[in-house]
């Protein structure tokens, strides 16, 4: 009885240490692929490929497995789906594609049970973390005046809530346009661009702040004429009509 339980126990303690040996080991090796290539040929450090060649580089896992068991299998997963990896050695497997991965190895060998081992590892690098939200973009201005020459707007916003010279003024530059056509009068563009610099510099106000914006006003429009005459190379005495147009009807729309 006693040399039955001796081995009973010698062979509990053989399966218990085959077990405790027995393992799956696994290696990860980062590569590159290059994909698009025809007839490719090792040169030393150089591989020459095909002329027709229209080659891309991407980022490539391989995983390595090595088991003295007699049976393995793996299951692999990218970002939660399942996927099955390309095989391409007796127990090397390669895996393609930006994302996370993760890995079940499973080992059996009828004298040895079962083993496991899980890997997981990221191609493509880490996600980069959220940034600041953006910036609200600023509400679209509203469409009240014509603004093709850059001076519409810039007269809405900037003139000063004085009514009397605001009309005044939209008719001095409403006139100045028709004359550039003979309108009440033929004058050149200097000429009526003169006129205007002289009224507007003559003007009277209310009080000395409104004065002071209507100055404030000729200097930045004058400015973004000059600028507009840049950006169109060629200003022509339909521009100019225009232009002077735009600006007169802008006084008008102030109320």
């Amino acid at each position: 009885m006693r040399s039955k339980l001796i081995a009973v126990f010698v062979t509990a303690t053989l399966l218990l240490c085959s077990l405790a040996h027995a393992q799956v080991e696994t290696h990860l090796t980062r590569k590159k692929a290059l994909l698009g290539v025809t007839n490719p040929v090792v040169q030393g450090n150089r591989i020459l490929v095909g002329e027709d060649s229209n080659v891309a580089v991407s980022d490539v896992m391989l995983l390595d497995v090595k088991t003295d068991y007699k049976f393995s299998r793996i299951k692999a997963k990218k970002d939660g789906s399942r996927i099955e990896p390309e095989k391409v050695g007796e127990s090397s497997y390669l895996f393609a594609g930006a994302g996370q991965y993760v890995v079940e190895v499973t080992a059996f060998d009828p004298d040895k049970g079962i083993d496991d081992k899980e890997v997981s590892f990221t191609i493509g690098g880490k996600p980069t973390p959220p940034g600041p939200p953006p910036e609200p973009e600023p509400e679209p201005t509203p469409n009240v005046v014509p603004n093709d020459y850059g001076v519409g707007l810039l007269t809405y916003q900037e003139t000063p809530a004085d009514l009397a010279n605001a009309a005044k003024f939209a008719k001095l530059y409403r006139d100045a346009a028709g004359k550039l056509y003979g309108q009440g009068g033929l004058a050149s563009v200097e000429k009526v661009l003169s006129d205007i610099s002289s009224t507007i510099a003559g003007r009277q106000c209310s009080d000395h702040a409104k004065c002071e914006q209507w100055g404030a006003w000729k200097t930045k429009l004058d400015a973004a004429i000059k600028a507009e005459q840049n950006r169109r190379s060629v200003f022509t005495r339909q521009d100019w009509f225009a232009a002077l147009s735009e600006v007169a009807t802008a006084l008008e729309a102030k109320k």
